[in-house]
């Protein structure tokens, strides 16, 4: 469904532009969901198949295939143990859902028969979580996912996303024909009310970063905002004329928006709230279906098996990042990493600020190649200030890996 409906489609200071690194995995299938567990730990899935990283994705395995019938949409992690996709058996119509029990190594099938495609999946703990899809059907699990309970179905429209802000209190979107629909619940969905938008149009993502602060986007670049709980929603001007899939937020002002065409990559990235947007990623020939923001790191997954990863800003500090002649190898970091300048100016000075902005190593030097020695800092961003003279500065993000 996601692959359909990017084919259909085919004067605030914001920071410099995030670097994002496409990585390899191993295939040319659409990718249609990615979700990280933390920044070194992830699945992502694609037709009929699950791949798992555990080195931040640098390597991809497969650990599931399934027949030629078989269409996933989304993958989740409830635990670091137990792992959901769902999607449909288009060979028998009814919606399929499997599960791992061991972290993503093994799925099995679990026992579903009702005739819909399964569009998503969302854990609010490990024992409690939610799926959606087509006809309005929600399905709700208090075990980890062994088991679903049908909740909520009609005939009005299907479903495509969903969030929760806990148990109880969450949200799915979707809607048909141009038109958006957007459900609430607040008693772990016995009851699901209907919340209306000034400006109707298909739905298809939807996050809350906090209980009164959500976004929902969707049909041709459109995106709205509530600022009390879904009460009241604004129209929100984005960069995106086709599909926005899927929005993350890093805090209630920072976040990211995802889509595309087939061939056109869209990741656009806020600082205020969504009043301001800029095209972070450059064209990486493939539109994404899917964005996920862990510990830092930030990865989308799309089409021709397209995965890009970047660093985050930090939530609480951050430095727009200078550029200047310098190289950082390697970056990401375990111990020592390299820092040169690409000219003929002199390194004099290095100061490394930690996410909370203060300095946590400095030296001095007077070279055009030194050494840094990450050894021992906690994983996680850092700023690292390079000083050439009284007024000549680079400012560059460095990721700390765990040692």
């Amino acid at each position: 469904m996601k692959y359909l409906y990017l084919f259909f489609c085919c004067l605030t200071f914001l920071p410099a532009q995030a670097q994002w690194e496409q990585l390899n995995a191993g295939t040319t299938e659409p990718l249609t969901s990615i979700h990280f567990l933390d920044f070194q730990t992830g699945l992502v899935c694609g037709e009929n198949r699950i791949w798992k990283t555990t080195n931040g994705g640098q390597n991809w395995s497969p650990v599931y295939t399934g027949s030629q019938h078989i269409v996933l949409e989304e993958v989740r992690w409830a635990s670091s143990q137990i792992a959901v996709a769902v999607g449909i058996n288009a060979e028998s119509n009814l919606g399929y859902i499997l599960r791992s029990t061991n972290g993503g190594q093994d799925w099995s099938p679990v026992s579903n028969s009702i005739t819909s495609l399964f569009t998503a999946v969302f854990f609010a703990s490990e024992s409690v979580g939610y799926l959606c899809g087509g006809n309005t059907r929600i399905l709700k699990t208090t075990n980890g996912g062994s088991s679903w309970t049908s909740q909520f179905s009609d005939s009005d429209s299907d479903l495509f996303a969903l969030h929760f802000l806990n148990e109880n209190e969450g949200f799915a979107v979707g809607g048909v024909a141009g038109t958006g629909r957007i459900l609430h619940t607040t008693d772990g969905g016995e009851n699901w009310d209907d919340l209306s938008l000034t400006a109707p149009y298909l739905l298809q993502a939807v996050h809350f970063p906090s209980a009164q602060t959500g976004y929902v986007a969707g049909q041709n670049g459109k995106m709205s905002k509530t600022k009390d709980g879904g009460e009241n929603w604004q129209s929100l001007t984005t960069l995106n004329t086709h599909n926005i899939l899927d929005v993350e937020f890093l805090n209630d002002a920072v976040g990211y928006a995802v889509g595309g065409t087939l061939t056109q990559t869209s990741i656009q990235f806020t600082v205020d709230g969504g009043e301001n947007w800029i095209q972070e990623a450059p064209n990486a020939g493939a539109g994404l279906f899917s964005i996920d923001l862990a510990d830092g790191v930030g990865f989308a997954a799309g089409v021709k098996g397209t995965i890009l990863q970047t660093q985050l800003p930090s939530g609480t500090f951050s430095l727009p990042e200078i550029e200047s002649a310098v190289r950082i190898s390697p970056n990401p970091v375990l111990g020592k990493t390299t820092v040169e300048t690409l000219g003929q100016q002199l390194i004099r000075s290095v100061e490394i600020y930690d996410a909370g902005g203060q300095v946590v190593r400095s030296a001095e030097f007077l070279s055009t190649k030194i050494s840094l020695d990450f050894s021992g800092l906690p994983a996680g961003n850092y700023y690292l200030k390079v000083r050439f003279g009284e007024e000549d500065v680079a400012v560059k993000k460095v990721m700390k890996m765990n040692d």
